[in-house]
């Protein structure tokens, strides 16, 4: 079944039935028109803003039923801040972080990162945007209910960090060697009720000792994800991969 989000404004919703029309919704229009060649009868779930229920409609082409459906959201918030690097990578991390269930992604400047990101240039600006385009995609295909943001890069060192009981702040750090320690913090995060997990992963040229004591003044988890050397794409993979995993109902 395919899956498109759409805005209230650009839909006429009424007798239980969506219009989606060119002129008000074009992009929806053309897609399920012409792209997908939706055929009469077809069924295709619809996500209306504000994305914040776990309801969609399931819809016909001729007509529409609203059900529950089962929700496809991670039980607990799981964020991804991410090293800046190159933009065919960062766009792949951004794609698997939203299949992987991540609610929001954050890119991370650091010492080590390859690529720097001035948000006053217009062609910077238009990566976010790309970005965010990639975001919906990613969350169309996977059938989320909401579209996971994509923000503007924030400097690591000059981080606000947010400290509460609940709050999970997981540092991978190459240099790590406790796996151990690793398994207990994802057990803790199974049992605290409404948990917010921040992933952070840095760049191939790994964390600076200085980032490093500002995490652990910060009361960071300092995590490995095992005894091999990731790259920063594959480690961003596995660190959603298995904090998924072990939350997953």
């Amino acid at each position: 079944m395919h899956h498109i989000f759409v805005n209230d404004k650009n839909v006429n919703i009424s007798n239980k039935i969506i219009e989606i029309s060119a002129k008000d919704d074009f992009e929806n229009y053309n897609h399920l028109a012409n792209a997908l060649r939706v055929k009469l009868g077809e069924f295709v779930l619809c996500s209306v803003e504000p994305f914040t229920t776990c309801f969609d409609y399931k819809t016909k082409v001729i007509g529409i039923d609203k059900e529950s459906v089962e929700g496809r959201e991670l039980p607990i918030t799981v964020n991804l801040y991410q090293v800046l690097c190159k933009s065919d990578k960062l766009e792949f991390i951004i794609e698997k972080a939203v299949e992987l269930g991540a609610k929001t992604i954050i890119p991370l400047e650091t010492k080590n990162s390859v690529v720097k990101f001035d948000i006053n240039e217009k062609k910077s600006l238009s990566k976010i945007e790309r970005y965010n385009k990639i975001s919906k995609s990613a969350a169309e295909q996977s059938k989320r209910h909401i579209i996971p943001e994509v923000l503007k890069p924030k400097d690591f060192i000059n981080l606000e960090i947010l400290k509460n009981e609940n709050v999970f702040n997981l540092l991978f750090y190459e240099n790590e060697n406790d796996i151990i320690k690793t398994r207990k913090v994802l057990d803790k995060i199974k049992n605290t009720k409404d948990a917010i997990v921040n992933i952070f992963v840095g760049p191939e040229g790994g964390w600076t000792d200085e980032e490093v004591k500002f995490a652990k003044e910060n009361n960071f988890y300092i995590l490995t994800l095992g005894s091999r050397i990731l790259r920063t794409e594959t480690a961003a993979i596995t660190a959603l991969s298995i904090v998924a995993y072990e939350i997953e109902k």
